[in-house]
């Protein structure tokens, strides 16, 4: 992808009370966490201390106004971090500004020789299992059921299962040129090839794709209970083949077919220790 091409924004590592206080607010206007569910002044205080570095807190800043947020946690395991939050304001998502985030930390990453950034999403978000599957190079590795217990207006009632995912900064996505991961065979060619597993239906087989709905938060808005059948569904699928059988993602299919957008996960066989 170009290079950030919005005028008026900037990205940078927060350093005020003023910024960590505003760092603070987003958490409720980006997902309506109540005080209990937001990370507090106190801890982002420490957080963005330097001596010693520990850990990373930015923010994304359109005309000085920070409408962006992203918290990076350090970690006991060598050369590890666990980015805990990265949230936009609702009206600036179609930017890209998530993706160029990103990438602004991993390169702050490399300059502290960190190989491997984990971190979780919901697994029923096409548009974030595209930009960290096919963009940010990362690897679905785990299912986590009611993986939160907090309140919140984002997920509307439904149970808060994440997917645990992984990037390595040292492999060859992030190392060759910039570009995007793309499965070798085409969403047409992988449904005639590929079975798809439903919960009465789990193949013994090398590979499996699992269909997730075309905008989760519209069907939310729309069809509640579908949305909550989806996640039963799928919660059934992936704790077999990723929690159980060491199965992992790295590709997502998300394709116009006949003016319907059709989202699947590719999940392949591989050793967790491989993947993670």
């Amino acid at each position: 992808m170009d290079d950030l091409k919005i005028e008026g924004f900037e990205i940078r590592e927060l350093k005020t009370h003023e910024e960590i206080q505003k760092c603070v607010d987003l958490q409720g206007e980006i997902w309506g966490l109540d005080e209990l569910g937001r990370m507090s002044p106190i801890t982002l205080e420490a957080l963005i201390g330097d001596t010693p570095k520990m850990g990373i807190v930015m923010g994304g800043f359109l005309h000085d106004e920070m409408i962006a947020m992203q918290i990076v946690l350090p970690s006991l395991e060598p050369q590890t971090v666990y980015l805990h939050m990265i949230g936009i304001v609702k009206q600036y998502r179609s930017m890209h500004i998530g993706y160029h985030m990103e990438e602004y930390l991993f390169n702050i990453l490399r300059k502290w020789n960190i190989k491997r950034m984990l971190w979780t999403y919901e697994p029923l978000e096409g548009g974030n299992a595209n930009n960290y599957l096919s963009k940010s190079g990362a690897c679905v590795i785990k299912y986590l059921p009611n993986h939160y217990q907090v309140t919140d207006e984002m997920s509307g009632g439904m149970p808060i299962d994440r997917f645990l995912v992984v990037v390595h900064l040292d492999d060859e996505f992030h190392t060759g040129k910039p570009h995007e991961r793309h499965p070798a065979l085409s969403l047409e060619e992988a449904l005639k090839k590929i079975p798809i597993a439903r919960p009465d239906f789990l193949p013994q087989t090398d590979m499996v794709l699992v269909e997730i709905p075309e905008n989760l938060q519209k069907l939310k808005t729309t069809n509640m209970e579908q949305a909550v059948k989806y996640r039963f569904e799928t919660r059934n699928i992936f704790t077999e083949y990723i929690n159980k059988r060491g199965f992992f993602s790295a590709y997502f299919y998300s394709t116009m077919i006949d003016d319907k957008r059709h989202n699947y996960y590719l999940l392949q066989k591989t050793s967790k220790e491989k993947a993670y």
